[in-house]
């Protein structure tokens, strides 16, 4: 055999070598029924009791220590849109790489009496029992995607207290009849993944750009696409630039950021039964008026 046929018969089996692979991977169908990890073993599905009201029964409640132990806990919790006062995004970037994050929302709800209660959602590969995650793993169709409803402090203690991350924490400015929509649309994408799962990718599937086509959904070319759906760790200051984040007068996005570090607040207020509340009372900041979505 000479060496230009050795050459050829490298390439020929390198290409169906590819083929194979990309086969096995295009063909893999996700599922619902692994041996899931206890924090992704629960999928989030909403009952609508009525229109605008909503009971959520599998609300994850985990507690999380520096250790590294968890509580598993789940709980029910009924809901209406309509007392919807305030939504926050929040940025976890991925100490090995800034440039790369873990961003999720919060939503607040404070009905006629003052009772509020905060509930977060956040896009997430579903892993299984021994799985870690991987980027590589998460481009070519290995996890599942899942929407985590939880408690704010199971999110927020999870990354601030468990994993000691950084955590940034972003009020956005819309108006109340918006975060009532987004609202309406995340429950109904939630709905709709459990019922016909779909994979995780770290491209065009993950934890930001899938808020954002919610977002989309709701308000149509909201948030245009732009590299920070892929680098995720600049979706905050493109919120910013588009003025979907509330801001003091003249305050630059790296003056805002340099007040929006919650994680020594997490941990100070941790343990606290009114966790939400307390470490926004601590938070503090003027605001403005910014940039509300702009409906047809």
């Amino acid at each position: 055999m000479t060496p230009r046929d050795i050459a050829n018969f490298a390439i020929l089996f390198a290409t169906l070598l590819g083929l194979v692979f990309a086969a096995v991977v295009l063909t893999k169908t996700p599922r619902a029924d692994r041996d899931w990890k206890p924090a992704f073993s629960q999928v989030a599905t909403f009952e609508e009791t009525s229109p605008g009201r909503y009971r959520l029964p599998r609300l994850r409640a985990f507690s999380f220590a520096a250790d590294g132990a968890q509580t598993p806990d789940w709980r029910a919790i009924d809901v209406n849109a309509a007392d919807i006062s305030e939504m926050w995004f929040f940025i976890e970037p991925f100490p090995e790489n800034p440039l790369f994050a873990h961003s999720f929302l919060s939503f607040v709800f404070e009905d006629e009496s003052g009772r509020r209660d905060t509930i977060s959602v956040s896009i997430e590969a579903r892993m299984e029992k021994g799985e870690s995650y991987s980027a590589l793993k998460g481009a070519l169709r290995h996890y599942e995607l899942m929407y985590v409803w939880s408690t704010e402090r199971d999110i927020l203690t999870r990354i601030a207290v468990g994993l000691d991350h950084q955590l940034y924490a972003y009020k956005l400015d819309l108006d109340p009849d918006q975060m009532r929509r987004l609202f309406d649309y995340f429950v109904r994408r939630t709905n709709d993944l459990a019922a016909r799962p779909r994979f995780y990718n770290t491209l065009h599937s993950n934890c930001t750009n899938e808020l954002a086509k919610a977002v989309n959904e709701a308000f149509p070319n909201a948030l245009p696409w732009r590299r920070s759906w892929v680098f995720t760790g600049r979706s905050a200051d493109w919120l910013y630039e588009l003025g979907f984040i509330e801001a003091a007068d003249n305050e630059t996005f790296h003056m805002l950021t340099n007040r929006s570090d919650i994680r020594s607040l997490v941990h100070a207020h941790a343990a606290k039964a009114a966790f939400a509340d307390a470490w926004r009372a601590s938070f503090g900041g003027a605001t403005k008026a910014g940039s509300a979505i702009k409906t047809p």
